[in-house]
């Protein structure tokens, strides 16, 4: 009778543990959800900033450096991924008259790439 009553008592907390897990919302992130929600966060930050730096200054930014000189960016922020700050994969002007940063992407994690943080 005992034993009956433990299994019992055991297959409820199990059930109530996982009812726990699907029912109640995860607050808790994973460190790659955190790096990718600091990735979004600076794409996001560093489009905007190239987009103000262009109207400002009515030409774009040739390099990321650009930004941090004109006072736009403290500094090139680190990617996360790879922990370093010359990964970001920067999209030039394909405009001869209008040289420069167009746009602005993380990479997939690969260090060691030939990618440059200038638009010449």
């Amino acid at each position: 009778m005992v034993k009956k009553t433990a299994l019992v008592a055991l297959g409820l907390i199990v059930l109530v543990l996982l009812a726990a897990k699907w029912l109640l919302p995860s607050y808790v992130t994973s460190p790659r959800q955190a790096r990718e929600r600091v990735i979004q966060a600076n794409l996001l930050t560093m489009r905007a900033v190239i987009g103000q730096y262009t109207l400002d200054m009515r030409k774009r930014p040739r390099s990321l450096d650009d930004l941090v000189v004109a006072g736009y960016l403290r500094d090139v922020p680190t990617d996360p991924t790879t922990g370093r700050k010359d990964t970001w994969i920067v999209e030039c002007s394909k405009d001869l008259r209008a040289p420069g940063i167009v746009g602005i992407d993380a990479t997939s994690g690969t260090i060691g790439s030939t990618r440059t943080l200038r638009c010449d």
